[in-house]
């Protein structure tokens, strides 16, 4: 039975869609008014990411939110998710994922998907740094969403001390679980296919820009797919041999979701015109799991309301008590 009931003029996938993303005046106002502090942290390895936290007086506990491939800390849907949940007296940290959010100044490496370790230390030390007490959940957007779950299958596998502290519950929403096919899929839709290519480009020349020494970008206009241009970045800028061991490294399977070991909540949609939902019927029962399978909602939606309201919040609520 199917519990989102989205306003009969908001249940097209693509309207879904679309106004999870679309950043209105109110979204920019709160966006630039919102008390918060900026920070960067470190991976071990030397990487720096930056994320805005926001504290409230005596939290109920910390909700640190993951944007999507593309997307930022400023992203209409991040930035409506942190409004409601500080009115809901949690503190808020929005992390940008590597080359998001005009960070691409900060690392000479390209992002990529499989940059999951970084990520994952980044967040440790926003939790280790900055949170002094309290349950820690953690959600994410599409590929964001891919990334939280697989740092919930780390956390899992890791000993206590290389832990993420206090973390209780996980949410992954609309999550990437086969980039590859969502990428094919993503590249048969003519409005996402652009929308993404551009945003793409964009991101490289910048890149290129700051440091002309590492990379030209001269010929971008040759490629006309999403997926033609991942064969391109794999094949110049990265370790990986070939576009198929590239998605295999966070393609997401049966023998993944065993080792997750802590509450995950996921949730799609049917109609989500990038994920194909069947992959997530395909997921193996566990007590630590929860998927949740909308037959509307579009990519990151589930909008309920004229106020953008969003029924993940919901699910969320329910988890984090």
């Amino acid at each position: 039975m199917s519990l989102f009931k989205p306003l009969p003029i908001f249940s097209g996938p693509l309207v879904q869609s679309f106004l999870a993303s679309f950043k209105s005046k109110s979204d920019k106002r709160y966006a630039h008014s919102i008390a918060g502090e900026w920070r960067s942290v470190k991976a071990k390895d030397g990487t720096t990411l930056l994320a805005r936290i926001h504290e409230v007086p005596e939290p109920k506990g910390l909700v640190i939110l993951i944007h999507g491939w593309e997307g930022s800390i400023h992203s209409s849907y991040i930035v409506r998710t942190t409004r409601h949940f500080l009115k809901k007296e949690f503190s808020v940290y929005r992390l940008n994922l590597r080359d998001h959010g005009d960070t691409h100044h900060l690392n000479e490496g390209i992002f990529n998907g499989s940059l999951l370790l970084e990520t994952y230390e980044a967040v440790q030390a926003l939790v280790k740094n900055f949170w002094s007490k309290g349950p820690v959940y953690l959600a994410g957007f599409s590929l964001g969403g891919n990334f939280v779950l697989r740092m919930a299958a780390r956390h899992s596998l890791s000993k206590p001390t290389d832990q993420i502290p206090g973390l209780k519950h996980c949410f992954a929403f609309s999550p990437a679980l086969d980039p590859k096919s969502a990428t094919i899929k993503m590249d048969e839709h003519p409005f996402l296919r652009k929308y993404f290519l551009n945003s793409w480009k964009s991101s490289l020349i910048k890149k290129a820009n700051l440091f002309p020494h590492l990379y030209s970008f001269h010929d971008l206009d040759d490629y006309h797919s999403v997926m033609h241009l991942t064969a391109k970045m794999v094949k110049d800028s990265s370790q990986f041999s070939s576009v198929d061991e590239y998605f295999n490294s966070y393609t997401l399977n049966d023998l993944f979701f065993k080792s997750v070991k802590i509450p995950t909540t996921i949730l799609t949609s049917m109609d989500d015109p990038v994920i194909p939902w069947k992959e997530f019927a395909e997921i193996p029962p566990s007590s630590y799991l929860e998927v949740v399978i909308e037959s509307k909602g579009g990519h990151c939606g589930f909008i309920e309301d004229l106020n953008r309201s969003s029924y993940y919040w919901k699910l969320m609520e329910k988890k984090m008590g």
